[in-house]
């Protein structure tokens, strides 16, 4: 037999995911029904009409769908906001519901359009900080932080600065009230959603970073539906960060010659 007889097919490629950033009221019912299909597909506990209402609070959505079939397979809320700490003025980004079809994961779609996002908001605001309010029920959200981010918080290392702190505490309690848990730095939803059973389920994380015993330290009940509150700055350093990152992983998977 031939070389070309013998030798297994070639795997057919993976498809990838394609972002579109949008402002929320461009929204069509369709894609608000789309929307909530795939969130309903991996949260508990939480209603079409809490979702509506909760989306109708924010100012952007990026969408992630299949480059081949266009179908939705992903999406993040955005809103951003002025804010003002201990006397100090910033500007606020706040990312609410981030869902991605589990066959994607891994991909940087999300990221690079959140990176564009991001960029675009240091630029509108170029004498005030601007830091990303994220909260988190899961430790792969908390992992995509401290992975794109060289300062973050909390984090395992050092402890929070006490300006960061209180930007955090501060924002967290304007935006949910007594839902926040200022000791623990977390949110408490009496019957609020959380992951279904078997999405991303500790046992999944191997421990090859501190990052995620972490989050599994500070956040132990968040199989219930807590989130840990976090707060990381948009400075040269990430942008730098993840430029060099995405540099790496596209030197990584360039075909050797």
């Amino acid at each position: 037999m031939s070389a070309n007889e013998t030798s297994p097919p070639p795997a057919p490629p993976r498809d990838a995911l394609q972002s579109q950033l949008l402002p929320r009221a461009r929204l069509t019912a369709r894609d608000r029904d789309a929307l909530w299909a795939l969130l309903d597909r991996y949260y508990e506990q939480v209603t079409r009409a809490q979702f509506d209402a909760d989306l109708d609070k924010k100012t952007h959505v990026i969408l992630l769908r299949s480059r081949r079939t266009g179908e939705l397979k992903g999406f993040s809320t955005l809103v951003g906001r002025q804010m003002e700490t201990a006397g100090r003025r910033w500007w606020m980004v706040f990312s609410g519901d981030t869902v991605i079809d589990r066959a994607y994961w891994g991909q940087q779609a999300l990221q690079r359009r959140f990176t564009r996002y991001m960029l675009t908001q240091r630029l509108l605001h170029p004498t005030q900080p601007v830091y990303w309010l994220l909260i988190s029920k899961g430790y792969k959200t908390y992992l995509l932080m401290t992975r794109n981010f060289l300062e973050h918080w909390p984090r395992h290392d050092r402890p929070t600065p006490p300006w960061e702190r209180a930007a955090t505490d501060h924002a967290a309690a304007h935006l949910f009230g007594d839902a926040y848990d200022p000791a623990a730095g977390l949110l408490r939803f009496t019957g609020g959603q959380r992951l279904r059973e078997g999405v991303a389920p500790p046992e999944d994380y191997r421990g090859d970073a501190p990052d995620g015993r972490f989050f599994l330290t500070r956040n132990p009940h968040h199989a219930r539906g807590d989130e840990l509150v976090c707060l990381a700055p948009v400075s040269l350093s990430f942008l730098l960060n993840f430029t060099l990152r995405t540099l790496r992983k596209a030197l990584c998977l360039r075909p050797r010659r």
